[in-house]
């Protein structure tokens, strides 16, 4: 029976007397009965993120993702499930873990352990897993009593990905975004994602391939023959050995030496069997593709129907790279339940009882943990109410039936010519027995072709029925279509079998690819990302990064490298790769220049001449449209949002989104750009407050450390100026921030117009306030006039803020 749990999608389901060996008795393999209590769970129950301020955007630098402290959280959504486990986790006296058998799924059961063993500390020793592939009676009964322990490599294999992904992801998605986004009006995040770049870059690829195509002009010879066998005057077309040319006046040529022959002479006719092997047995990336080509279905909406064909018991586990039926899989078996199908079950009994039954051939792959897609339930396709999952439970089944067919038959005929000094070949095809073809209908076909040839003795001339010179032109490739797109993430590994499928929606998500049809076509966006990166020398388009990194994970699954060793060494690469994008990040604004007219120029004009850029030349006020990828606007909307635009240097400043503005009388002391006054109005009910537009749309946070924090053990102090207009502060970027107590700031005099943190040889061993690192010191510049005469000079330069006597006496500093 079943009752309704804390979460409405997981119920709560009570089986008394399941008979399987009692796990914890070592040896025992008596069968014993139980009370079982089984639950579900929707995917992943927690994940990581940056811990606090560091998953705020404007908390730290960019650069500092790729070592900040991370932390474990629930997904809110999943609260009432994870309290719903810790109650039952309570009365339970072993638990048995029933998720997915691959790597996420090994993931995924180490969260519930987590969850289970933390309610209960009494169940750590009693969890055992269950490895099981398909929810038949047999299996499940196979799987209950075999139970083994989790592997914790493949776990640790998932976490470094998670891991590499969000630092990556989150430092470049934030840098991109910040920087392009409000520049150029644009609606989403511009992300960036280390399996998303490089599916981005296969179909930006083919579009460079279209764009820079050159066409070629070619001549070929065509040639025909009347069949003599015909009764209705059939030609045979013969093709031209060399099948075409480049050269005009040398295909002319060898055209004119073909008519002064006037005759073709036999050279010979060869028959021989052909065989068109049958399938092999189905995996994921082969589902999504047979399901792109033979049904146009997305990946994403095939991926989504075969999970529900598989809990709804009509497929097998559909997240497999397996393509090899193990000896002890019983597919004679398989193919039995199909016996009375009303669809298929006249196919199936000639496989079963006519001796046409074939074992099926191998594939290259096996990932040992799950057997190929295979139907285990028999239904009228009818009968399945949505239209996809009817799609995908026709291919699955028929595919399967023709993986147990035997190979289609066919005789094919060459017969080869030659006219002057040219040779001419035509095929034809007989097919002779259909076998699997039969069931594969309307899937594949094998074409006939000219089908049966006439029989020429070698040596028997004849006169050409048609002999044409003729012209044409190479054509560029078509865009990438979403078969070719899938074939090349897996054979690159970006991604897995089971998230091929998301990695393709999420950059149609992100407005980097449109779809047009069955074909993918990117943005002006995601071509000027590609570009930008690709003009640094950084080709992180290219699959060969993560690659690389799916291997290095690989080896932490099967146990040659450990977790922590992979993700040092593949965060040390793209930390020096993101340090130097920074550095060069010119090349990535002409880019988006090339593909992106400024929002400056598309802005609504509000004022004229507002206030005076840094280049001292006048600044226009404006307003914001909203741009998709491909650079038009949103509805043809207004953002609200308000923004400085100098034309002489082209640079575009935003201003914050809520209050009214006018220009202050003031210039930044660190920038010298005008200031301008943020005044109540349009949303702000605060103080008048002066801003400068240009510190404020740059990071002035310093990415030096002047010492360790203190307070938290994973903290960094650093000098930073929250307003162009106010003090200076050292403060961590771990322990301060919204929702902070006790974090670690020291302010520093405001008559400093300027604070800078000196070189590695300035530094001070004083270990004042509990700092434990060397701290470095500081060079200050006074407002005239407001400190003490001894304070001037470079005797006092650089000074500790930790320890220096005039900082405390005069100043009035004190290390918190």
């Amino acid at each position: 029976n079943s009752v309704a749990g804390r979460s409405k999608y997981n119920r709560i389901f009570t089986i008394q007397g399941v008979n399987f060996p009692d796990p914890r008795s070592q040896g025992s393999t008596r069968p014993q009965p139980h009370k079982m209590v089984m639950t579900s769970v929707a995917g992943h129950i927690s994940g990581i993120d940056f811990k606090a301020p560091n998953n705020k955007w404007h908390a730290c630098l960019d650069s500092d993702l790729f070592h900040a402290p991370l932390e474990r959280t629930v997904n809110p959504n999943f609260i009432d499930l994870k309290m719903e486990l810790e109650k039952q986790a309570k009365g339970a006296e072993m638990l048995i873990l029933w998720l997915d058998c691959d790597m996420e799924g090994e993931a995924i059961a180490e969260e519930v352990q987590e969850i289970c063993c933390t309610a209960n500390r009494r169940l750590k020793p009693f969890v055992f897993r269950a490895k099981f592939s398909t929810v038949l009676p047999n299996e499940i009964a196979r799987a209950l009593n075999s139970l083994g322990r989790l592997d914790m490599k493949l776990v640790d294999a998932v976490n470094a990905r998670q891991e590499i992904d969000l630092r990556i992801g989150a430092a470049f998605t934030r840098f991109q975004t910040r920087r392009y986004q409000n520049k150029y009006g644009l609606a989403n995040v511009i992300s960036y994602g280390p399996c998303q770049f490089p599916t981005l870059g296969f179909v930006v690829e083919r579009w460079a391939r279209i764009e820079t195509f050159i066409p070629e002009q070619f001549f070929t010879i065509k040639f025909g023959m009347k069949d003599p066998d015909s009764t209705n005057g059939r030609e045979i077309n013969f093709q031209w050995k060399r099948n075409r040319l480049f050269d005009h006046i040398c295909a002319l040529a060898l055209y004119q030496s073909t008519l002064q022959a006037r005759v073709a002479t036999v050279l010979g006719t060869e028959g021989r069997n052909q065989n068109k092997w049958r399938p092999t047995p189905l995996a994921t990336v082969e589902l999504q593709k047979r399901a792109a080509k033979y049904h146009r279905l997305p990946a994403e909406v095939t991926m989504d129907a075969a999970e529900k064909l598989y809990q709804n018991g009509y497929i097998s586990y559909p997240r497999t790279e397996t393509e090899i039926f193990k000896p002890e899989f019983d597919v004679r078996g398989a193919v039995e339940v199909f016996r009375n199908n009303p669809i298929w079950g006249q196919y199936a009994r000639t496989l079963l009882d006519n001796n046409k039954f074939q074992q099926p051939r191998n594939g290259r792959n096996d990932d040992n943990a799950h057997p190929p897609i295979t139907p285990v339930k028999s239904a009228n396709p009818s009968e399945i109410p949505d239209v996809a999952q009817r799609k995908v439970y026709e291919l699955v089944t028929k595919h399967f039936l023709a993986c147990c067919s035997m190979d289609a038959k066919g005789q094919q005929t060459v017969v080869s010519v030659k006219m002057g000094t040219e040779q001419f070949t035509a095929k034809g095809l007989m097919v002779t027995e259909y076998n699997w073809l039969e069931i594969y209908k309307p899937y594949e076909r094998w074409s006939a072709g000219q089908g049966i040839l006439p029989n020429l003795v070698p040596g028997t001339t004849f006169e050409p029925s048609s002999l044409i010179f003729e012209g044409g032109s190479t054509a560029p490739p078509n865009y990438m279509s979403e078969v070719e797109l899938i074939s090349e993430m897996d054979k690159h590994k970006i991604g897995t079998d089971a998230t091929i499928a998301s990695h393709i929606k999420t950059i149609q998500e992100r407005e980097y690819v449109v779809k047009r049809g069955q074909h993918f076509e990117p943005t002006k966006l995601g071509i000027a990302l590609v570009e930008g990166y690709n003009s640094m020398g950084y080709q992180l388009n290219k699959p060969h990064l993560r690659a690389k990194m799916e291997r290095q994970c690989n080896l932490v699954a099967s146990g040659g490298l450990t977790k922590g060793n992979v993700v040092e060494s593949v965060l040390k690469e793209m930390k020096d790769c993101f340090v130097k994008v920074e550095e060069e990040v010119g090349r990535l604004d002409t880019a988006f220049a090339r593909h992106f007219s400024s929002v400056a120029d598309q802005a609504e004009l509000l004022q004229r001449g507002f206030s005076e850029c840094k280049c001292g030349r006048n600044m226009d006020l404006k307003e914001l449209p909203v741009q998709n990828g491909n650079g038009g606007r949103v509805n043809g909307g207004r953002s609200g949002q308000k923004l400085l635009c100098c034309d002489a240097c082209k640079e575009s400043f935003v201003l914050p989104s809520i209050g009214k503005f006018e220009a202050a009388e003031e210039a930044c002391p660190q920038c010298n750009m005008q200031a301008v006054l943020q005044k109540q109005g349009n949303g702000y009910n605060g103080n008048d407050k002066k801003i400068c537009p240009n510190c404020m749309n740059n990071n002035t946070e310093s990415s030096v450390t002047v010492f360790k924090c203190p307070r938290c053990p994973d903290g960094l102090v650093r000098l930073k100026r929250p307003n162009a207009f106010g003090a200076y502060l050292l403060s961590c970027n771990s322990c301060t921030g919204a929702g902070k107590e006790n974090g670690f700031s020291m302010w520093m005099p405001k008559a400093a117009t300027k604070v800078e943190v000196c070189g590695e040889q300035y530094t001070c061993d004083c270990k004042k306030g509990g700092v434990t690192s060397l701290a470095r010191k500081l060079k200050f510049t006074w407002k005239k006039g407001s400190v003490p005469p001894q304070m001037i000079g470079e005797e006092h330069l650089p000074m500790c803020a930790l320890c220096d006597q005039d900082l405390k006496d005069f100043m009035g500093v004190r290390v918190p």
